[in-house]
């Protein structure tokens, strides 16, 4: 059950928001994931929230409980649009987005995501996303998305 959350949680965190643009349910899903994350209802997440969320979506890729993110099993968790992108003959985009994505993730560069990288990494992300500079990410900002948003904004969709 905590694999099943935490993957629909990076879902909607990471990727759903990029297809919010395209298709409706891909919106829908991301602002039914803002809503579970901002678990008090407060209309807006905080570092705190989005940690929480991190701590989830770490555990369910390290599909061999290692203690970091593999390339494969960064590659292999699907992130929800895997099949959109076979759909749309973008396979190869696609992975190679999330090829790129990890290097940058992997920021001593052996081939491994550590809980510090990939918390680090998202602190980014979440500093980019917060365009107004509040330190926090209201709904729209949530549904801007991430720096991991745009690499698939590309390969799914180039022009």
């Amino acid at each position: 059950m905590k694999q099943m959350l935490a993957c629909t949680a990076l879902v909607a965190t990471l990727i759903a928001p990029a297809a919010a643009e395209e298709q409706p349910e891909g919106r829908l899903l991301a602002e039914l994931t803002f809503e579970s994350a901002d678990r008090h209802g407060k209309g807006y997440l905080h570092q705190g929230d989005m940690e929480a969320i991190r701590a989830d979506i770490f555990e369910s890729i390290d599909a061999n409980d290692n203690g970091g993110m593999e390339l494969a099993e960064f590659l292999g968790w699907g992130f929800g649009f895997q099949n959109i992108a076979e759909d749309e003959n973008r396979k190869l985009a696609y992975d190679t987005a999330l090829k790129v994505v990890f290097s940058f993730w992997d920021r001593n560069g052996d081939g491994k995501i550590t809980q510090s990288e990939h918390r680090r990494s998202l602190l980014a992300d979440f500093d980019r996303a917060d365009v107004n500079g509040n330190a926090i990410l209201e709904k729209s900002e949530f549904l801007g998305g991430f720096s991991v948003l745009v690499a698939i904004r590309a390969a799914l969709k180039p022009e």
